[in-house]
């Protein structure tokens, strides 16, 4: 889930569910520091695989939902081709499912482009779910789910191609080894965690603790 208020919001950008898991988590302690007004509500790249290019490539549209069925592959879940996406907890059986989805995808791009209003917007985008490491070797397309400083560039430019240059902050949350070296030089925040023993919930207390150091910071 992300979190939307009448002054600021916390965004998911994926790339996987764990992000929107602890936005959720810590729906309290961001609501405390940012806005107390946000409550939690479903954006597009909730409960989504989105690798970090495919975030960008999504972001900046133009066609930002599925305009037929025929752009989807189904193995497992559907597979929206265009952007490399993988709308993981989504079911495409028939033309009504895909109807659905569709719908659904475009009331939550709806909700997310009108963000543009808020004077705040706080972006976030981990790659720290464990079983991302499998994904790719399932996947009708190559997906990457590491971080380089391009790709992190790459998502700040898509983000302010909607939403201007304004008002907007970002914190990349990943493991050492899901970064490249120029990462850490591109001075947007950055969270290292360490690895923990879950498939894909992550770690709770070194999410709260990356969440609270970075709004500290932003405060």
């Amino acid at each position: 889930m992300s979190l939307i208020g009448e002054r600021a919001a916390v965004v998911s950008l994926g790339a996987s569910c764990q992000t929107a898991r602890h936005i959720s988590l810590n729906a309290e302690l961001l609501c405390r520091r940012l806005d107390p007004t946000m409550q939690l509500r479903t954006l597009p790249f909730d409960w989504v695989l989105a690798p970090p290019g495919a975030v960008a490539r999504w972001l900046r549209g133009p066609v930002r939902v599925p305009p037929g069925a025929g752009e989807m592959r189904v193995t497992q879940k559907p597979f929206w081709l265009r952007h490399g996406i993988w709308l993981w907890h989504d079911r495409m059986a028939d033309a009504e499912d895909f109807a659905v989805l569709a719908a659904r995808l475009q009331r939550r791009w709806d909700r997310m482009l009108a963000l543009r209003a808020l004077p705040r917007r706080l972006f976030i985008l981990s790659n720290t779910q464990n079983n991302l490491a499998g994904v790719p070797d399932q996947a009708p397309q190559p997906m990457d789910f590491r971080l380089t400083g391009q790709r992190m560039q790459e998502v700040v430019a898509a983000v302010e191609s909607v939403f201007g240059p304004a008002g907007n902050s970002f914190l990349f949350v990943a493991y050492a080894s899901r970064v490249s070296a120029d990462a850490h030089h591109t001075g947007l925040p950055l969270a290292i965690l360490e690895p923990d023993a879950s498939p894909h919930d992550g770690d709770s207390a070194q999410w709260t603790a990356a969440l609270t150091r970075h709004v500290a910071a932003e405060v």
